[in-house]
């Protein structure tokens, strides 16, 4: 591999990739929530499926739900992240 090969590798930012996983996690899960007040769109989301005896519109179920998926968001992009670039640097 030459020296301009290893230019070319780009490696993630765990910051940037964290934090915009973890708001557009926590936006999709406030949507689909917010989802089951709107008439016609009740039962129809991915929080059905998965818990259909909760109401996912009570606030605390919802903050908790936000705050999950927020987090879930971190710990991909810190593994995923931190896999691609170990795995995307250049090798001796």
């Amino acid at each position: 591999m030459s020296a301009n090969d290893s230019m070319h590798r780009h490696t993630i930012r765990l910051i940037p990739f964290g934090l915009s996983l973890s708001i557009f996690l926590a936006i999709t899960f406030a949507l689909c929530a917010i989802g089951e007040l709107i008439p016609g769109l009740e039962g129809i989301h991915f929080l059905s499926v998965l818990s259909p005896d909760i109401d996912w519109t009570q606030p605390r179920l919802l903050l908790a739900g936000v705050a999950w998926a927020f987090m879930t968001g971190w710990y991909v992009a810190l593994v995923f992240g931190s896999l691609y670039n170990l795995f995307n640097s250049p090798r001796p």
